[in-house]
């Protein structure tokens, strides 16, 4: 069983533990409610096989430098070839300091 972890790890940067073949990326905005949200999204295949989707969704509201704006990003395995089993299948976070405190956490319990 692979950790979602690991693919996570190297799309942020943090690892190099697996190889990356290819990066599909959008971008678009949209209005709601008089609030810009920015929207991302990237597909990202490995060369084992295993797919994973990136979803990042955030306004454009300025907030505190100190505060950790809110965002919401996924990240979410969307193909696995016959033998890797990839989990958790989905992980979600409210903000890039919550996700950058799990990549720490587990970085330590490797």
């Amino acid at each position: 069983m692979d950790d979602l972890y690991d693919y996570i790890a190297v799309i942020q940067g943090e690892s190099s533990a697996l190889a990356l073949l290819h990066r599909e990326s959008s971008h678009h905005s949209y209005e709601d409610q008089g609030i810009v949200i920015d929207c991302q999204q990237s597909v990202f295949q490995f060369e084992n096989g295993v797919c994973i989707k990136y979803s990042c969704e955030s306004d454009e509201v300025t907030s505190h430098e100190q505060i950790c704006p809110e965002c919401w990003i996924s990240y979410q395995v969307i193909e696995e070839p016959a033998g890797i089993s990839v989990r958790p299948k989905q992980k979600n976070f409210i903000n890039h300091c919550q996700q950058a405190f799990w990549l720490k956490l587990k970085q330590q319990s490797q």
